[in-house]
């Protein structure tokens, strides 16, 4: 057993956990069906990356702080003036999504708190929130207090909502990449009503809906 395989233990199983997911399925279906060598039930089409590994999926906090002081893979693009126009008014700001400091027009990053324009905005109906990221180390989904400290009080209303269920993180050159729990999720993760295969890592793109488990549902949005 690898030093991290009892990690994700029983404490990840809610109230709804190993209920029938919608058509049907239900966790010890797919974990039978997973000792089998079989794919998961509703796993069908939606293409998976499984080549690529998240070594810092799930970090000690040690390892978390030594993240963030890791130099970025890929390096955001220098902006690029555009053409002048002497007829133009002036140049329009926006307020930066982290320190609400005045963003011009076209910078990659904001000259107050350095943090990237870019950054994916989560609009949840079930429960009713709205939380925004940037690019970086992953925004961790779940109920665990200390693990998803952003999300875990809002989520905590939703029994059907592993501990550690998934991330969600943003890389610098603009992709973004959905994981589920490596050991999968009792009640499962959906994109667009599809469930995802156990322990899956999936890229989204702008407007997909993802549900965590029976009900909690967010619409993903990339901006900036």
């Amino acid at each position: 057993m690898r030093e991290d395989d009892d990690f994700f233990l029983n404490d990840d199983l809610g109230e709804e956990d190993a209920a029938p997911g919608p058509g049907g399925t239900d966790a010890a279906g797919d974990a039978g069906e997973a000792l089998e060598g079989k794919p998961p039930t509703a796993q069908r089409q939606r293409p998976v990356d499984r080549g690529l590994a998240d070594d810092d999926f799930f970090l000690s906090e040690a390892d978390d702080a030594s993240l963030d002081d890791a130099p970025e893979a890929v390096r955001l693009p220098p902006w690029t003036p555009q053409p002048s126009n002497d007829t133009a008014g002036p140049v329009e700001s926006a307020a930066c999504w982290s320190c609400a400091q005045p963003v011009p027009a076209g910078v990659a990053r904001c000259p107050e708190c350095q943090e990237s324009t870019r950054h994916l905005r989560l609009t949840g109906t079930r429960p009713a929130f709205e939380l925004r990221h940037g690019v970086g180390p992953p925004l961790r989904l779940g109920r665990h207090p200390v693990w998803a400290a952003q999300l875990a009080a809002v989520l905590s209303c939703e029994p059907g909502v592993s501990r550690h269920h998934a991330t969600l993180r943003l890389t610098p050159s603009g992709d973004l990449w959905l994981r589920e729990n490596p050991h999968g999720t009792p009640n499962g993760t959906y994109v667009n009503d599809e469930r995802l295969p156990r322990g899956a890592r999936v890229a989204l793109k702008d407007g997909d809906v993802v549900r965590l488990g029976r009900h909690a549902t967010f619409t993903v949005r990339l901006e900036g």
